[in-house]
């Protein structure tokens, strides 16, 4: 009976979100592809605020970071750093964002750097490498939902079966509704997130420790410097923790979504209000660490199959079952909503930047309308493929994000040198770029991160930044014409 609640309790999650997120497409059966796309540029400060806050409550937040703690310790930490940084780089950077896609009615990020460099062939590059780089983010959320669900229904519903059902549903009301449909079950999200985070991070470290100062005392005599860099890893030191934190901090944005999503904000201080207050969802990522390091306890004798379970079987170890079924559908909305906002970028990307600029030469005569049509259509596809690389290539979760934002975090130089610096060339940027993602890709592919710089350890993406930023600050300066558009 207790297996039927918690079912019950995870289809009325699954399919509730899913018929909020479709009703703004119900109701406008003939929704502009601006609204559809965009959210038609007139998302204000709290909508917008929920939006980017989704990006901060995935798959990650839920399964990683318990998961990293119960496995690493200290190096856990970073996760609680670089979302006050990432802020601090978004409070100069989204206003100026925005304003340019009011301006220029641009859509992507693509679309953005395309206008900031004058050359299409440069827009359609960035575009090829935002897709590569968003089908790991989105085959990480499938995977984590088909995990997820698969504990809280106890086996009842196979990994399989639940990202099946799940992306179906996500697929629909994307294909529906648009930004407006990730809009509309974001807040339902969020709220649900902060809520299951604070009572199972606060609750679970008293049941079993009686407090939090007791639990890190406990934690310290099971596995001595646990808690302190290199904590339960052999080179993840203090060196690696400040590259990685400066490497998420500086990629945070760059995600080719957060682009979309910063062009519906109604005006540029909608994100420099975000970015103030945005500081507050991140201190709840600690208490899913909490959780983490109550398992190293509780487990201390009886390790863990999967580290990144750590949440949901202490949860499911403590309560009765339909408890897991509350926890397991609010981890299931964790993973749908950022999918659905990443579907929603990819197809845009493909669509408008690949498929409209780089096929379709006389793209002035293709109808906004034709564009929407195409991204929908694609929606189905990409869900096709995500599901294909979920079922049969799965990955451990905190891995696959840092992978992609090892290599999303190459824009960087892009883009904010783009915004806010003169000489940016188009030649130092594609130089610069090519040599950041071979850097990725041959330093994670040989095992190579974090990179051993004598005794201490570097983020792979960071070193490779860094060359990136050179190489593209060097070209800029031999290049440039100084012709560059700003805002």
């Amino acid at each position: 009976m207790d297996n039927f609640g918690a079912l019950v309790i995870l289809f009325v999650f699954i399919i509730g979100i899913s018929i909020l997120g479709a009703i703004p497409g119900l109701k406008d059966r003939k929704m502009s592809a601006e609204n559809w796309a965009v959210g038609g540029r007139n998302f204000g400060r709290w909508l917008n605020w929920f939006i980017m806050c989704g990006e901060v409550y995935t798959a990650f937040a839920f399964l990683g970071a318990s998961g990293w703690a119960y496995a690493r310790g200290g190096p856990t930490f970073y996760i609680l750093a670089y979302g006050g940084l990432a802020y601090l780089v978004g409070y100069h950077v989204l206003p100026r964002v925005c304003a340019l896609g009011h301006r220029h009615k641009l859509v992507t990020q693509a679309d953005m750097v395309e206008y900031l460099y004058s050359s299409r062939p440069l827009g359609i590059f960035i575009s090829c490498v935002g897709v590569a780089f968003l089908l790991p983010y989105l085959q990480l959320q499938l995977t984590a939902l088909g995990l997820i669900v698969e504990v809280a229904s106890l086996g009842a519903i196979g990994r399989v079966q639940a990202m099946l059902i799940a992306f179906v549903m996500v697929a629909a009301f994307v294909f529906l509704s648009g930004l407006k449909g990730v809009a509309s079950t974001a807040v339902f999200k969020d709220v649900s997130m902060i809520a299951a985070m604070l009572i199972f991070g606060i609750y679970l470290p008293y049941h079993y420790c009686g407090g939090f100062s007791e639990m890190f005392t406990a934690v310290e005599s099971i596995k001595p410097d646990f808690l302190t860099f290199p904590g339960g890893t052999k080179n993840l030191d203090v060196t690696w923790g400040m590259s990685t934190i400066a490497l998420t901090a500086l990629g945070f944005y760059m995600w080719p979504h957060f682009s979309t999503n910063t062009f519906s904000a109604k005006d540029p201080d909608v994100p420099r209000h975000n970015a103030i207050y945005l500081p507050f969802a991140q201190l709840a990522l600690i208490f899913p660490m909490l959780v983490g390091f109550t398992a190293v306890i509780v487990y201390a004798s009886n390790p863990l199959p999967r580290t990144d379970m750590a949440f949901l079987f202490l949860v499911k170890d403590t309560f009765p079952t339909w408890v897991l079924g509350i926890l397991g559908g609010a981890g299931a909305l964790a993973c749908m909503i950022p999918a659905a906002d990443l579907l929603l970028s990819t197809s845009l990307l493909i669509s408008r930047n690949i498929y409209v600029r780089g096929f379709r030469h006389n793209d002035e005569h293709v109808s906004p309308e034709h564009m929407k049509n195409v991204a929908r259509y694609l929606i189905l596809i990409l869900t096709a493929i995500a599901l294909y690389l979920s079922i049969f290539h799965a990955n451990l979760l905190v891995n696959l994000l840092l992978t992609g934002y090892a290599g999303v975090t190459q824009f960087f130089p892009i883009i904010v040198l783009g915004l806010f610096w003169k000489k940016a060339s188009k030649l130092g940027a594609v130089c610069g770029l090519i040599v950041g993602e071979f850097l990725v890709f041959f330093l994670i592919l040989s095992k190579m991160d974090p990179v051993a710089l004598g005794s201490v350890h570097i983020n792979a993406g960071f070193f490779a930044l860094c060359i990136n930023t050179i190489v593209f600050v060097i070209v800029s300066m031999i290049t440039s014409s100084g012709k560059t558009k700003m805002i």
